[in-house]
């Protein structure tokens, strides 16, 4: 009736056969990071239910105690397990427990990773330590935690209430199961239904639609309360804690509810309002694994939800997907769903568990004795998972043969090296003298992650190109968060673009790009090199001058032929004089041009008129139509050459290469190319920094001296005019 090789367990419309179930003795320790009123304790009260007339122990162990107010899980596990404790300061007596116990299965409920309960480090080694004599079982119930980022220790086994796990625990070496909690027959009758409509004194020639859950953001209740609004002949029913740490989303809802809202606050009696209600209406945004739904479910009301991506088809024979454009229309009109839960649904529940259980118990092979997990996520990380007491030699070479990190560790341990630039890694293993493992970093249709970590509009420009050429190279699918991605995205269809910040599953490598001054992040020392090859040395690249593409379909609004310029930037050693900049205009506009200037800051001069709509994409009009571009070192610059717009650039503070090729304004023989420099390195926060001159007459003489007049001679030896 169950084949117990199939990851996912499916309840049968038949009972199993009571007669092929062995039953065997189990002492087993549920950890549950709280108690407190939730999804998790309702999974773990449902578990432990599914142990009555099953000769077993039943341990409880509550890590921390969230909540004495809500309690309605806990007091329930309380009056079912066979014991129960509740953990104070000292996190170790967890192990004492096990062992007093003797107890051959720990079931932990929730990932000991996630840093939101503060696992000790040494509980953790203690409770995953390969010579324990109990096993391990580990279940996730959130949809937030990356276990190919996070996850560190290796159960025996999982028991997913979700398949939605099974896809984001993929690269797990351990055996999956997911065991759903059950949809239970407990239809009413209408006799039943009407008595409980009364008990609780509902209006029963109304519809009445429920809600439950914590009232959070998430679970949206918000959203419900204005249906209701809108619905004044429907009455409607929240049922639900109203946390304290949630109150300022749920108090500003309470000043003006509607007369047909009620809100009933948490209860022990739950099933009650999914008899006499109607409708069960679940507004929730975010969730894993909903147990109201699957409740309502198990009473056969009709359920109006969102059908989200993590359900994996759960709920397709249940709920109908909430429309927000059609709700009003959808609760007037819901019917119940076709499909019936069974009445075998627990006995099934509690077979499925004792095998799983019994399975995991008996076999020594749940998790592999010896498995390598490696990837290049900013570090070469390895690390080794099993029941292995062995020791193993591990080391990190680069391209040339040079061992630059060394360790010797045990199973269920990890070991990565500092250097987060792209090295050629070769990683090998030894096992006592034997050399188990021996990779060579390879990207061939890997997913890799690229992170461009400025925000600055030239630092994106100038590297850009290096994320597809990396692609090129290594063939592997590319991932990248830019600051700027409106410009890059519909020309790179090749490349992945997510926002700064995003979490990406399932990568192999990744990389950082930025300017950070550390030996371990990249390189060279940023300022010393053109500011293209920051990127090309962290992404092992060979150096050479890209133009990226930038998303703009030129348009023609802009009349007469104009000369485009940007007077600011973002620091005081790149600006030139005001004086120059005025003669220079008055120049330009003799010859006959028209000189707008684009950037975002005011900055008026005569003969000059600013960009009154300062968005990019007029900006990008504006320098795109011009005949050419004269700026700083800026981003405005960047953005003018990647338009391929002539740019005159003055620019003496760096050196000649440090941006594009383009035509420069520089003087030597004065001060100039401190920015470049290893002596100096510039200081963002100082808007006077001139490292060289700083308080003297002559601050910020690489730039002041130059004159209009040399500009001028450049522009008309290039005949730009």
């Amino acid at each position: 009736m169950i084949n117990i090789e199939k990851s996912r367990i499916e309840f049968l419309e038949e009972p199993f056969d009571q007669t092929t179930s062995e039953e065997e003795k189990f002492k087993i320790l549920y950890l549950a990071p709280h108690l407190s009123t939730g999804g998790m304790p309702s999974v773990l009260l449902k578990r432990i239910q599914a142990f009555e007339g099953l000769d077993s122990d039943i341990i409880v162990v509550e890590y921390s105690n969230h909540s004495d107010e809500y309690v309605v899980q806990k007091n329930e596990i309380k009056k079912l397990a066979t014991k129960m404790y509740t953990l104070g300061e000292n996190k170790m007596e967890l192990i004492d427990i096990i062992k007093r116990h003797n107890i051959d299965i720990v079931h932990v409920e929730e990932m000991v990773e996630d840093g939101v309960n503060n696992f000790p480090i040494e509980l953790v080694n203690e409770l995953y330590d390969n010579d324990r004599t109990w096993k391990i079982v580990e279940t996730c119930h959130n949809v937030y935690f990356k276990p190919d980022i996070e996850k560190k220790y290796h159960p025996d086994a999982y028991v997913f209430c979700t398949p939605y796990h099974l896809q984001t625990f993929e690269n797990m070496p351990s055996q999956k199961f997911v065991l759903e909690y059950p949809i239970e027959n407990k239809i009413p009758s209408k006799a039943e239904k009407l008595y409980e409509k009364i008990m609780l004194g509902m209006d029963p020639q109304k519809k009445h639609v429920l809600n439950v859950g914590l009232w959070t953001q998430g679970k949206n209740q918000g959203e419900g309360v204005e249906i209701a609004r809108q619905l004044p002949d429907m009455e409607f029913h929240f049922v639900g804690n109203q946390a304290i740490n949630f109150k300022h989303y749920w108090e500003p809802l309470m000043v003006d509810l509607p007369a047909n809202v009620h809100v009933w606050g948490e209860r022990s009696d739950v099933d009650k309002f999914m008899t006499a209600c109607d409708i069960f209406m679940f507004n929730s945004t975010w969730e894993c694994n909903p147990l109201v739904v699957r409740q309502a479910a198990s009473h056969g009301l009709p359920i109006l939800a969102r059908d989200l991506p993590q359900y994996c088809g759960m709920f397709d024979d249940w709920i109908t997907p909430l429309k927000e454009d059609d709700v009003l229309n959808q609760l007037l009109s819901i019917t119940a769903p076709t499909k019936k839960p069974i009445s075998e649904a627990l006995f099934n529940f509690k077979v499925a568990q004792m095998m799983i259980y019994n399975a995991v118990f008996t076999n020594d092979m749940m998790l592999q004795k010896m498995n390598l997990n490696f990837n290049f996520v900013r570090q070469p990380f390895l690390e080794i998972t099993g029941r292995s007491n062995k020791e193993y030699r591990t080391k990190f070479y680069d391209e040339n043969d040079i061992c630059l990190y060394e360790n010797t560790i045990k199973a269920n341990h990890w070991v990565k090296a500092n250097r987060q630039w792209f090295t050629e890694w070769k990683v090998k293993v030894w096992e006592n003298d034997k050399l188990i493992h021996d990779y060579k970093l390879d990207y061939t249709d890997q997913r890799v992650y690229i992170s461009l970590e400025s925000s600055s509009l030239g630092d994106s420009i100038a590297w850009i190109p290096y994320v597809e050429e990396f692609r090129k190279k290594h063939n592997c699918h590319v991932i990248v968060s830019t600051f700027k991605n409106f410009l890059f995205e519909s020309v790179y269809p090749e490349l992945e673009f997510v926002e700064p910040g995003t979490v990406v599953n399932n990568i192999f490598g990744m990389y950082l790009i930025g300017w950070f001054y550390d030996s371990s992040r990249e390189p060279v020392e940023p300022n010393t090199i053109p500011l293209q090859k920051a990127a090309t040395n962290i992404l092992g690249l060979e150096y050479k001058e890209i133009k990226p593409r930038i998303a703009h379909t030129v348009c023609n609004k802009f009349d007469n032929k104009f000369v485009t310029i940007a007077t600011n930037s973002t620091a005081g050693c790149k600006f030139w004089t005001r004086e120059a900049w005025q003669k220079l205009i008055n120049y330009l506009t003799a010859k006959g041009y028209r000189v707008i200037n684009v950037s975002l800051e005011d900055n008026p001069f005569e003969n000059c008129e600013p960009l009154e709509d300062k968005s990019m994409q007029n900006t990008m009009d504006a320098i795109a139509c011009s005949q050419f571009f004269i700026g700083l070192s800026s981003g405005l610059s960047w953005l003018a050459w990647a338009l391929n717009v002539p740019v005159v650039m003055i620019a003496n503070f760096t050196e000649d290469n440090h941006e594009f090729e383009c035509i420069r304004v520089t003087k030597k023989n004065v001060c100039h190319g401190c920015w470049n420099s290893s002596k100096y390195r510039f200081d963002k926060g100082d808007w006077n920094w001139c490292p060289v001159h700083k308080g003297t007459d002559r601050m910020f003489e690489c730039q002041t001296s130059i004159v209009a007049s040399d500009v001028i001679s450049l522009i008309e030896d290039h005949s730009l005019v």
